[in-house]
């Protein structure tokens, strides 16, 4: 069996994507850990709920702790850094914290937000660039994990697709891995999903499980794959 760990800047980004690979995965009986950056208490859903930062940040830790019995997650981290603001932080501070929790876990694979940051928000960017910064010193140093870094994507848009136009995506020759999914880990994915009853018009608006119900792509790091792998831990190597 393998170790994956997923890193993200907030609470749902496990879950608007990328969950119907960490449900296979667990099926699999393969290690998912899933550390999260902050508590995502700036969201925009917190005015129209009426939820201070500090209530809107219990609120989402709380749905997250759903999530990981859904998701039936090896372990979850939820960090406090500030929600919208990791881009003011020293980034050595993060990339000390991601470096521990890499060096704790020994992942086979780690996962996070590609350079466009599909959304394009800040905390997403800086993600990326503090993740691909630690996977690249720990290789330079000779550490045996990880064996593989995966960015989590969107496929190019369908004609008929009703993708919000802010959403980016990677192109076709980029995407080196498609999970395959099945029914079941698209049900666990919807189940995890909606343990965000606080982001429940967002989900019913956007339906952001639809992009990957024929597989979630990634990006892999360093690595050209044509046709796509069906799975992360595919050709991963010796460690």
């Amino acid at each position: 069996m393998a170790t994956l760990l997923y890193v993200f800047p907030h609470p749902d980004d496990e879950c608007f994507g990328p969950a119907p690979a960490l449900a296979r995965q667990r099926r699999e009986g393969h290690e998912v850990h899933l550390l999260t950056l902050t508590r995502g208490e700036a969201t925009s859903q917190r005015d129209r709920l009426g939820y201070s930062k500090e209530e809107m940040a219990e609120v989402r830790y709380e749905e997250m702790q759903n999530v990981a019995e859904a998701l039936d997650l090896t372990s979850l981290t939820v960090l406090e850094y500030p929600d919208g603001q990791l881009a003011e932080l020293n980034p050595l501070v993060l990339e000390e914290e991601i470096a521990g929790s890499i060096h704790e876990v020994e992942p086979d694979v780690v996962a996070t937000y590609p350079v466009h940051g599909i959304s394009g928000h800040p905390d997403h960017l800086v993600t990326h660039g503090v993740v691909k910064r630690v996977a690249c010193a720990l290789q330079a140093d000779g550490a045996s994990h990880p064996r593989r870094l995966a960015f989590f994507t969107l496929p190019p848009p369908s004609e008929d697709a009703d993708r919000p136009a802010h959403l980016r995506h990677s192109p076709a020759s980029l995407i080196d891995c498609v999970v395959e999914v099945a029914d079941t880990d698209l049900d666990t994915a919807r189940e995890a999903l909606y343990c965000y009853e606080s982001y429940r018009p967002v989900i019913e608006e956007h339906e952001p499980l639809r992009s990957v119900a024929d597989g979630v792509p990634f990006e892999l790091f360093g690595e050209a794959h044509d046709p796509p792998l069906s799975s992360l831990l595919d050709e991963l190597g010796s460690p």
